[in-house]
Protein backbone atom coordinates (compact mmCIF):
# COMPACT_ATOMS: atom_id res chain seq x y z
CA UNK A 1 0.00 0.00 0.00
CA UNK A 2 1.41 3.21 -1.16
CA UNK A 3 0.22 6.40 1.21
CA UNK A 4 -0.03 9.82 -0.09
CA UNK A 5 0.94 12.50 2.67
CA UNK A 6 -0.63 15.66 1.48
CA UNK A 7 -4.19 13.91 0.84
CA UNK A 8 -3.88 11.96 3.02
CA UNK A 9 -4.96 8.45 1.41
CA UNK A 10 -3.94 5.18 0.96
CA UNK A 11 -3.89 3.28 -1.97
CA UNK A 12 -2.46 0.54 -4.01
CA UNK A 13 -2.22 2.60 -7.26
CA UNK A 14 1.00 4.26 -8.53
CA UNK A 15 -0.14 7.66 -8.03
CA UNK A 16 -2.88 9.53 -5.99
CA UNK A 17 -5.86 9.58 -7.42
CA UNK A 18 -6.93 13.40 -5.87
CA UNK A 19 -3.37 14.87 -6.99
CA UNK A 20 -1.88 13.04 -8.99
CA UNK A 21 1.48 12.91 -7.30
CA UNK A 22 3.37 9.23 -8.11
CA UNK A 23 3.72 7.44 -5.17
CA UNK A 24 6.44 5.69 -3.14
CA UNK A 25 6.08 2.44 -0.95
CA UNK A 26 7.71 4.13 1.91
CA UNK A 27 5.01 7.33 1.55
CA UNK A 28 7.39 9.47 0.36
CA UNK A 29 5.51 10.83 -2.90
CA UNK A 30 7.34 12.28 -5.50
CA UNK A 31 6.70 16.20 -6.46
CA UNK A 32 5.55 15.35 -10.24
CA UNK A 33 2.10 15.81 -10.69
CA UNK A 34 -0.24 15.83 -14.00
CA UNK A 35 -2.16 18.43 -12.89
CA UNK A 36 -1.37 21.46 -10.85
CA UNK A 37 -1.78 21.71 -6.40
CA UNK A 38 -5.39 21.76 -5.54
CA UNK A 39 -5.14 24.24 -2.33
CA UNK A 40 -7.93 22.92 -0.42
CA UNK A 41 -7.57 25.56 1.95
CA UNK A 42 -7.60 28.25 -0.85
CA UNK A 43 -11.21 27.06 -1.95
CA UNK A 44 -12.38 26.91 1.46
CA UNK A 45 -11.78 30.40 1.63
CA UNK A 46 -13.28 31.55 -1.29
CA UNK A 47 -15.95 29.54 -0.37
CA UNK A 48 -16.50 30.76 2.75
CA UNK A 49 -16.12 34.73 0.91
CA UNK A 50 -18.55 33.76 -1.46
CA UNK A 51 -20.88 32.62 1.19
CA UNK A 52 -20.58 35.67 2.98
CA UNK A 53 -20.86 38.01 -0.37
CA UNK A 54 -24.29 36.24 -1.06
CA UNK A 55 -25.74 36.80 2.77
CA UNK A 56 -24.70 40.25 2.80
CA UNK A 57 -26.09 41.36 -0.44
CA UNK A 58 -29.60 39.36 0.03
CA UNK A 59 -29.45 41.76 3.65
CA UNK A 60 -28.39 44.89 2.11
CA UNK A 61 -31.10 44.77 -0.41
CA UNK A 62 -34.06 43.68 2.85
CA UNK A 63 -32.50 46.86 4.78
CA UNK A 64 -33.11 48.74 1.85
CA UNK A 65 -36.46 47.56 0.58
CA UNK A 66 -37.44 48.17 4.44
CA UNK A 67 -35.95 51.74 3.85
CA UNK A 68 -37.80 52.61 0.65
CA UNK A 69 -40.98 51.44 2.24
CA UNK A 70 -40.91 53.56 5.20
CA UNK A 71 -38.93 56.63 3.63
CA UNK A 72 -40.16 56.84 -0.15
CA UNK A 73 -42.71 54.34 -0.29
CA UNK A 74 -44.03 55.82 -3.69
CA UNK A 75 -40.87 54.78 -5.26
CA UNK A 76 -38.83 52.41 -5.04
CA UNK A 77 -35.38 52.93 -5.97
CA UNK A 78 -34.42 49.63 -3.86
CA UNK A 79 -34.63 48.10 -7.28
CA UNK A 80 -31.63 50.06 -8.22
CA UNK A 81 -29.57 48.64 -5.35
CA UNK A 82 -30.86 44.90 -5.82
CA UNK A 83 -29.71 45.10 -9.56
CA UNK A 84 -26.26 46.58 -8.54
CA UNK A 85 -25.75 44.50 -6.02
CA UNK A 86 -26.47 41.59 -8.38
CA UNK A 87 -23.95 42.35 -10.38
CA UNK A 88 -21.47 42.86 -8.01
CA UNK A 89 -22.54 39.34 -6.94
CA UNK A 90 -21.78 37.58 -10.35
CA UNK A 91 -18.56 40.24 -10.38
CA UNK A 92 -17.32 38.81 -6.91
CA UNK A 93 -18.61 34.60 -7.42
CA UNK A 94 -18.00 33.77 -10.88
CA UNK A 95 -15.67 36.47 -12.44
CA UNK A 96 -13.34 36.93 -9.44
CA UNK A 97 -13.39 33.70 -7.06
CA UNK A 98 -14.55 30.92 -9.87
CA UNK A 99 -12.00 29.15 -11.33
CA UNK A 100 -14.79 28.79 -14.31
CA UNK A 101 -13.96 28.79 -17.73
CA UNK A 102 -12.36 32.11 -19.57
CA UNK A 103 -15.13 32.55 -21.91
CA UNK A 104 -18.02 31.75 -19.38
CA UNK A 105 -16.58 34.77 -17.18
CA UNK A 106 -16.92 36.94 -20.33
CA UNK A 107 -20.13 35.97 -21.03
CA UNK A 108 -21.73 36.26 -17.44
CA UNK A 109 -20.41 39.70 -17.04
CA UNK A 110 -21.98 41.02 -20.38
CA UNK A 111 -25.24 39.47 -19.89
CA UNK A 112 -25.26 40.38 -16.30
CA UNK A 113 -24.19 44.13 -17.14
CA UNK A 114 -26.55 44.07 -19.56
CA UNK A 115 -29.51 43.46 -17.28
CA UNK A 116 -28.25 45.80 -14.76
CA UNK A 117 -28.43 48.58 -17.94
CA UNK A 118 -31.58 47.18 -18.85
CA UNK A 119 -33.52 47.72 -15.06
CA UNK A 120 -31.76 51.10 -14.53
CA UNK A 121 -32.74 52.14 -17.73
CA UNK A 122 -36.39 50.86 -17.23
CA UNK A 123 -36.35 52.29 -14.28
CA UNK A 124 -34.95 55.92 -15.27
CA UNK A 125 -38.67 56.41 -17.58
CA UNK A 126 -38.22 57.73 -20.85
CA UNK A 127 -34.23 57.97 -20.92
CA UNK A 128 -32.92 55.19 -23.54
CA UNK A 129 -29.40 55.65 -23.63
CA UNK A 130 -28.50 51.90 -22.93
CA UNK A 131 -30.70 49.77 -25.18
CA UNK A 132 -29.56 52.43 -27.56
CA UNK A 133 -26.08 52.87 -27.34
CA UNK A 134 -24.23 50.93 -24.43
CA UNK A 135 -25.93 47.08 -24.64
CA UNK A 136 -24.98 47.20 -28.16
CA UNK A 137 -21.48 48.27 -27.70
CA UNK A 138 -21.40 46.09 -24.84
CA UNK A 139 -22.19 42.88 -26.53
CA UNK A 140 -19.63 44.03 -29.52
CA UNK A 141 -16.99 44.34 -27.12
CA UNK A 142 -18.05 40.30 -25.48
CA UNK A 143 -18.09 39.03 -29.16
CA UNK A 144 -14.41 40.97 -29.95
CA UNK A 145 -12.78 39.53 -26.74
CA UNK A 146 -14.06 36.38 -26.90
CA UNK A 147 -12.25 36.24 -30.66
CA UNK A 148 -9.20 37.82 -29.70
CA UNK A 149 -8.16 35.58 -27.02
CA UNK A 150 -9.34 32.40 -29.19
CA UNK A 151 -6.89 34.02 -32.00
CA UNK A 152 -4.83 33.87 -28.86
CA UNK A 153 -4.73 30.34 -27.86
CA UNK A 154 -5.06 28.35 -30.98
CA UNK A 155 -4.30 24.82 -29.40
CA UNK A 156 -7.18 25.37 -26.97
CA UNK A 157 -9.59 27.57 -28.87
CA UNK A 158 -12.54 25.13 -29.17
CA UNK A 159 -13.05 25.95 -25.58
CA UNK A 160 -14.72 28.84 -26.57
CA UNK A 161 -16.43 27.87 -29.28
CA UNK A 162 -20.08 27.15 -27.08
CA UNK A 163 -19.28 31.07 -25.45
CA UNK A 164 -18.55 32.79 -29.11
CA UNK A 165 -22.06 30.97 -30.57
CA UNK A 166 -24.07 32.32 -27.25
CA UNK A 167 -22.92 35.67 -27.78
CA UNK A 168 -23.33 35.80 -31.43
CA UNK A 169 -26.64 34.96 -30.48
CA UNK A 170 -27.25 37.66 -27.66
CA UNK A 171 -26.03 40.29 -30.57
CA UNK A 172 -29.65 39.80 -31.93
CA UNK A 173 -31.11 41.72 -28.68
CA UNK A 174 -30.68 45.41 -29.62
CA UNK A 175 -32.68 44.12 -32.93
CA UNK A 176 -35.56 42.68 -31.19
CA UNK A 177 -35.24 45.42 -28.30
CA UNK A 178 -35.73 47.73 -31.81
CA UNK A 179 -38.12 46.30 -33.41
CA UNK A 180 -40.38 45.54 -30.36
CA UNK A 181 -40.16 49.53 -30.08
CA UNK A 182 -38.30 49.54 -26.64
CA UNK A 183 -35.02 51.03 -28.66
CA UNK A 184 -35.74 53.44 -31.08
CA UNK A 185 -32.21 54.23 -32.59
CA UNK A 186 -31.55 51.66 -35.35
CA UNK A 187 -27.83 51.52 -36.07
CA UNK A 188 -26.23 50.29 -33.19
CA UNK A 189 -28.51 47.89 -33.07
CA UNK A 190 -27.91 46.57 -36.83
CA UNK A 191 -23.86 47.09 -36.14
CA UNK A 192 -24.49 44.29 -32.87
CA UNK A 193 -26.29 41.93 -35.10
CA UNK A 194 -23.66 42.51 -38.26
CA UNK A 195 -20.55 41.98 -36.05
CA UNK A 196 -22.11 38.56 -34.76
CA UNK A 197 -22.83 37.35 -38.36
CA UNK A 198 -19.50 38.70 -39.74
CA UNK A 199 -18.06 36.92 -37.18
CA UNK A 200 -19.86 33.74 -37.26
CA UNK A 201 -18.60 33.91 -41.20
CA UNK A 202 -14.78 34.29 -40.75
CA UNK A 203 -14.73 31.27 -38.05
CA UNK A 204 -16.55 29.27 -40.60
CA UNK A 205 -13.59 30.35 -43.66
CA UNK A 206 -10.57 30.15 -41.15
CA UNK A 207 -11.90 26.50 -39.14
CA UNK A 208 -14.73 25.41 -41.19
CA UNK A 209 -14.24 21.34 -40.85
CA UNK A 210 -13.18 22.43 -36.87
CA UNK A 211 -15.79 24.04 -36.18
CA UNK A 212 -18.63 22.20 -37.68
CA UNK A 213 -17.07 19.08 -36.15
CA UNK A 214 -17.19 21.51 -32.32
CA UNK A 215 -21.07 22.15 -33.68
CA UNK A 216 -21.74 18.74 -34.28
CA UNK A 217 -20.30 17.39 -30.47
CA UNK A 218 -22.34 20.57 -28.49
CA UNK A 219 -25.59 20.15 -30.50
CA UNK A 220 -25.64 16.49 -31.63
CA UNK A 221 -26.18 16.57 -35.36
Amino acid sequence: MKRCTECEIVTEENTCPLCHKVLSENGNDEDTRAYPVYDQQEYKTRARVSKLAIIGGILATLICFTINLIVMPHFLWVFYVAVAIFYLLVSLNHTILSASHLGGKITAQVISLTILLLVIDGMSGSMQWSVNYVVPFVIIAGIMLISIIMLKVRMNWTGYISFLLLMIGFGFLPLILYLSGVADVLWPSVSAASFGVATFIVMLLVANQSVMTQLGRRFHF
